[in-house]
């Protein structure tokens, strides 16, 4: 930020970051903060009461750290009193002192409130268009990406394949039976829908926080579908003593963030603990399942290599009972042809029938 010391505010605000901040200064400044418009007198500079310096910060604020809790300590004077341009530099230059950083966050929340852009990014979307008739029938395109930007009651897209012109546009027109709701984790995204009569509209985003982004700003479109109305909307909000935020109450919520983290933190690891546990159990089950299967394998090898011993010993002595039934058949008959030609004598005859009886 540019030093402001000794500077008026024409010299001021011939920087073009500076130009931008005065316009957003406008939009929300009163002569006399808190009275009625009627009371003020003429000539009075505008001025920002402290709930709405805290709204102004906080939207600057919400641009760095979109996902975390943020709690602004404004200076002493700007909690209790109404501050001037001049005043509002001093605290954007005290909490922004990078002006690379600053620049951005300027330009975004310019376009949110002085440009009415509410959001604006990358998605996807296909439309949905049912058909009436005695079977009703739906006709579903294909996802394709766009870059999306929502105005009060409008939503645009641009086809990223195409030239950004403005035939190339499409235009989605929020009018009083539109109806949003929220889809599910369908291809691989995030997705919720558009209903508009007959024509239903999905928008799908690979990042869940990042819908709930874009559904809590189409829901803002549908309820503000003007500019004039956005414009009330914005410096309600603007004025609501909720801004302000003491430090007692931040003290509150941060402790209890810290006492809900710490909760949570145990929880985690008491459920890491039963799925390390789980996974003792299952491993020891998987190794006394392999150490059965093992142990049964072996088994039946065993079985399987008994029987082809025994079915080896069986033919063996199969065979052996054979030959022996062969040797004492041929035994038995040169008895008998010998005993026919009375050759043999008395103790060769002995002989032969104790060794045919032996066999």
């Amino acid at each position: 930020m540019p030093a402001i010391e000794g500077q008026d505010e024409n010299s001021l605000l011939q920087d073009p970051l500076l130009q931008r901040l005065f316009r957003l200064f406008l939009l929300f400044a009163e002569p006399h903060p808190g009275q009625p418009c009627s009371s003020n007198p003429p000539g009075e500079p505008p001025r920002l009461s402290p709930a709405q310096t805290h709204f102004l910060v906080h939207e600057l604020f919400k641009l760095t750290r979109p996902r975390r809790p943020h709690v602004v300590q404004l200076p002493v004077h700007a909690e209790t009193e109404p501050i001037n341009f001049r005043e509002l530099i001093e605290i954007c230059d005290l909490l922004f002192p990078d002006r690379m950083v600053m620049g951005p966050i300027i330009d975004r929340v310019f376009d949110r409130f002085v440009s009415q852009i509410v959001h604006k990014g990358y998605l996807m979307c296909r439309k949905t268009t049912r058909r009436a008739g005695c079977i009703q029938t739906v006709k579903m395109g294909g996802w394709k990406s766009y870059w999306c930007t929502l105005i009060p009651g409008t939503i645009y897209l641009w086809p990223l394949h195409k030239p950004p012109t403005v035939t190339n546009r499409k235009t989605i027109v929020f009018d009083k039976a539109a109806n949003l709701e929220m889809g599910a984790f369908t291809d691989d995204r995030f997705t919720w829908s558009v209903k508009l009569g007959k024509v239903t509209y999905e928008f799908g985003h690979f990042d869940e926080i990042q819908r709930s982004f874009w559904m809590r700003d189409m829901h803002l479109i549908n309820e503000q579908r003007s500019k004039s109305d956005l414009l009330i909307f914005d410096r309600q909000e603007s004025r609501r003593p909720e801004n302000l935020a003491s430090a007692e109450k931040n003290l509150s919520w941060r402790l209890a963030l810290e006492s809900d983290n710490l909760r949570l933190t145990e929880l985690l690891n008491e459920e890491r603990q039963a799925l390390y546990d789980e996974e003792i159990v299952r491993t020891v089950a998987t190794r006394m399942l392999e150490e059965e299967r093992e142990k049964s394998e072996r088994l039946e090898k065993n079985l399987s290599d008994v029987e082809s011993q025994l079915t080896a010993e069986r033919l063996v002595r199969t065979k052996i009972e054979e030959r022996l039934r062969e040797q004492t058949a041929e035994t038995l008959a040169s008895i008998e042809s010998a005993a026919r030609a009375g050759k043999l004598t008395k103790d060769q005859l002995d002989f032969l029938i104790i060794s045919t009886q032996s066999i």
